[in-house]
């Protein structure tokens, strides 16, 4: 499977990552943790890892989210044939439809 980044992944995670620096390294530190771990558990199982978008009339079953373990965040990505798409580090009280213009 070919995994792909969206060129703005690593700029979400550093724009957030940043926010926790200015409150402590160890919560930076953590953070880039928790995106690690999430990007392990996606790679590892694509298919069952993250849970279906759901628009509110659609579901989305090419598009995913994976939560964060102890961050009010997830991953956005997509599963397309034989590829696997990180899009986006969203915090969750957002839209994430906002987001699906990256796939």
């Amino acid at each position: 499977m070919t995994i792909l980044y969206h060129p703005e992944f690593a700029r979400d995670i550093q724009r957030f990552a940043i926010k926790y620096a200015e409150v402590s390294p160890k919560l930076e530190v953590k953070f880039r943790r928790d995106i690690d771990v999430a990007l392990a558990v996606v790679k590892a199982n694509p298919t069952n890892a993250g849970h279906f978008v759901n628009t509110g009339s659609l579901i989305l079953r090419e598009v995913r989210r994976q939560n964060l373990e102890g961050f009010p965040f997830f991953v956005l990505y997509g599963l397309s044939d034989d590829r696997l798409i990180f899009g986006s580090v969203i915090p969750s009280a957002s839209d994430p439809l906002t987001w699906l213009t990256r796939f």
